[in-house]
């Protein structure tokens, strides 16, 4: 990994980028959440919180076409300037004590959107950059890197979180956004003059407002109409699934992890959890599909997953320990997952389609999370903390199931195989 990391300069800049963009991620929803839910103490303010972070992932299907077809080093520096520019408007607020409950909530969607816009980005370049044989171990590295940020930071926002105010919090996280932008504009500049665009703009004009409203609209079709077909949505399916149940989940932890540690620094624990199973694996994905195909490893995957978090809500209020190391093997499994279907989303459209369906399948899996939000905030008011974990692994139980008896599915080869033949099976 370190080889292909040294090889590529642009990949390796994009790296640094992902860097600190994640850095800012993971503080600003750290802190959103958990204050959120210490000024209420309202499991319903945090389903909205992740209500919120889901509603800007749905609005990133409309960005799908503009990447597809904008200067993609121009949209980097102007995504991040953005987040920039919300955080130290959350900063100055904050010093002047004009900050409310509700001017957070109403923040998340437009920060988390520009965030959302760079990981799509970040996903078209790659496969331009890198050669086929290399993406799984590209799409690895990225992953580990997002999810290393989070383990490392995680642990550590608990402890600032306790220690410092939320001015000083707004005021280190518009720090980052700063260092991203500087990033942002470095990666712009590396990029040679055909790679800023895509295939659809080398050697036009830009075009007139209407005839790119046009366009934009067209390719916003043509992204829905290809995951119509049956083994993209034998994939998307399970993956809708798994997002809704997720959601339900996350929404719950600050609740959860007050009521296990009771302080901030407990919260900061249990992201810390989740980290270090994601980037474990992360870390395991890409020798796995280099000997399993896909139409095997997902459905164990899932199987895996959905066994540790049945058994973590049932253990975990007898036997903590048991119970954390249990929840960092279900993520384990939950990394493995994303890695695969982040691959094979990759590898399967043409790659003048690439952004448009990658932020398609990322919408519709935002909405499948607005509604595991809001249900999961109904359901810990009804049930304790710990009843959302277990209906997150008799779902992962179930989806694990119908992948296995999907023929679509079964009949899916290692990645490294994968084409746009496989589209046309019937």
């Amino acid at each position: 990994m370190l080889e292909m990391i040294k090889e590529f300069r642009l990949f390796r800049r994009i790296i640094y980028h992902r860097v600190w963009i994640n850095l800012g991620d993971s503080l600003f929803y750290v802190v959103i959440m958990w204050v959120l839910y210490d000024l209420t103490r309202d499991p319903l303010y945090t389903s909205m919180g992740g209500f919120m972070f889901s509603l800007s992932d749905v609005l990133n299907f409309f960005c799908g076409p503009i990447i597809d077809r904008s200067n993609r080093g121009r949209l980097l520096v102007v995504s991040s300037g953005i987040q920039f520019l919300i955080a130290a408007a959350l900063y100055l607020l904050s010093a002047k004590g004009c900050l409310s409950v509700w001017m957070l909530v109403c923040s998340i969607p437009f920060f988390n959107l520009m965030s959302r816009m760079t990981y799509s980005i970040h996903n078209v370049m790659v496969p331009g950059i890198v050669p086929k044989e290399k993406l799984v171990t590209a799409n690895s590295i990225l992953a580990m890197t997002s999810t290393g940020i989070d383990l490392m930071f995680n642990a550590i926002t608990g402890v600032l979180l306790a220690l410092l105010s939320l001015k000083h919090m707004f005021l280190i996280n518009s720090s980052i956004n700063l260092a991203a932008l500087l990033v942002a504009g470095m990666v712009g500049r590396g990029l040679p003059a055909g790679r800023h665009r895509s295939a659809n703009q080398i050697g036009n004009k830009t075009p007139p407002f209407r005839e790119f409203l046009r366009e934009y609209q067209k390719d916003l079709k043509s992204g829905l109409v290809f995951i119509q077909n049956r083994a993209i949505l034998s994939l998307m399916i399970p993956l809708i699934g798994l997002n809704l149940l997720y959601a339900m989940m996350v929404v719950n932890l600050p609740a959860f992890s007050s009521e296990a540690f009771g302080a901030s620094i407990g919260y900061g624990l249990i992201l810390t959890l989740f980290a270090a199973g994601s980037i474990s694996g992360a870390a395991v994905s890409s020798q796995l599909m280099k000997r399993f195909p896909v139409g095997k490893l997902l459905p164990v995957s899932f199987l895996y997953g959905g066994a540790s978090w049945v058994l973590m809500a049932l253990v975990v209020e007898r036997l903590p320990l048991m119970g954390a190391i249990l929840i960092v093997m279900a993520s384990n499994a939950l990394g493995m997952i994303n890695i695969v279907f982040g691959t094979v989303f990759q590898q399967l459209p043409p790659r003048q389609m690439i952004g448009r369906v990658n932020t398609v399948n990322l919408s519709l899996m935002a909405i499948a999370s607005l509604g595991g939000s809001l249900l999961g905030g109904v359901v810990v008011q009804k049930f304790n903390s710990v009843f959302p974990f277990l209906i997150c692994g008799l779902g992962y139980l179930a989806i694990a199931m119908t992948m296995r008896v999907n023929r679509l599915i079964c009949a899916l080869p290692k990645t490294e195989d994968m084409d746009e033949q496989i589209l046309s099976v019937d």
